[in-house]
């Protein structure tokens, strides 16, 4: 068996998998952002013993750990560099810290590539070895699947399509620059742009219902939205010839219609007609339990890690 541990800004979670990826079971607990690190260290630590216990029950072993974080992190050492969410999170040896707790191997990525790890290997990516996968929610993370391999880029930053920038001098992101992906086209930004045109504070999910009602403003930020998106797309189509575009994240369950069929419409306008020619653009199929087994996906990815704590 393989533990996989989700650390996001909301909740913590984890599951007990199977090689083949069956999930055993799973635990989610609400995300302490007031305790820091530390605070955070218990939780995936109780949950971590919870698991081996119930591995330990079935008459079985954990064979490796795997840990999806939400924020930058130094892939070889295992070391969190920040976290989005809690503070106190910087340079938090988290790998050594787990496997010297649980005598047990540990790999620890950010969320986005694990997040593209689990979908390639368990869900809407199966099948295809050139991928780019896109998380659009709160946030636009990304991952890259070159030749059956994720590129992590040097200082494993690679697929960060998010902080590409898609309009000159546009909305302050995030990062500190203006007109990144994330900053046009994330859920705060459909609600932000959609807030301005209807003259009233609105959440991403009025947007979408009021333009589902065929409210004409909500129906014309869904449009520049989609817009921003397929230029960003369209570019790193261009650039990296993927056979797939996997959308995940919240928008990847907005009604069809309102969202996917225009976006992959509109994909081709940005891009090489060679690189168009036959692209799947489809929603991720991992959906609430995408955290969970994108971190079971990155502990499978490694399979020299059981050795280390041998």
């Amino acid at each position: 068996m393989v533990i996989g541990i989700d650390v996001g800004g909301t909740n913590t979670s984890g599951g007990l998998a199977s090689q083949d990826g069956t999930l055993i079971a799973k635990i989610r607990h609400q995300t302490d952002r007031t305790g820091g690190a530390a605070a955070g260290l218990e939780l995936i630590s109780e949950i971590i013993s919870e698991l081996m216990e119930r591995a330990s029950r079935d008459g079985v072993k954990v064979r490796q750990i795997g840990v999806g974080f939400g924020g930058p992190v130094d892939f070889e050492r295992g070391v969190v560099l920040l976290s989005h969410h809690v503070a106190g999170w910087e340079g938090i040896p988290l790998r050594d810290e787990l496997e010297r707790r649980f005598q047990t191997p540990v790999v620890v990525d950010n969320d986005a590539n694990a997040g593209t790890l689990g979908e390639w290997r368990f869900g809407a990516g199966r099948g295809f070895n050139d991928l780019l996968y896109i998380n659009i929610g709160t946030g636009i993370g990304g991952g890259i699947i070159s030749s059956g391999r994720l590129l992590r880029g040097a200082h494993n930053l690679a697929g960060e399509i998010g902080h590409t920038i898609v309009v000159r001098d546009g909305p302050l992101c995030t990062c500190g620059k203006r007109g990144c992906l994330e900053s046009c086209a994330c859920g705060d930004a459909i609600a932000r742009r959609g807030s301005e045109a209807l003259g009233r504070h609105v959440s991403g999910k009025d947007v979408f219902a009021l333009a589902l009602d065929q409210d004409p403003a909500a129906q014309r930020v869904l449009s520049e939205v989609i817009e921003d998106l397929a230029h960003g797309i369209g570019t790193a189509v261009s650039l990296l010839n993927p056979a797939a575009v996997i959308i995940g994240g919240g928008l990847s369950e907005a009604p069809q219609a309102l969202f996917l069929e225009p976006l992959k419409r509109a994909i081709p306008r940005f891009c090489l007609n060679e690189s168009a020619a036959n692209l799947h653009v489809n929603a991720a199929q991992l959906r609430y339990e995408a955290g969970i087994m994108g971190a079971v996906a990155l502990a499978l990815s490694q399979p020299g890690l059981a050795s280390r704590c041998q």
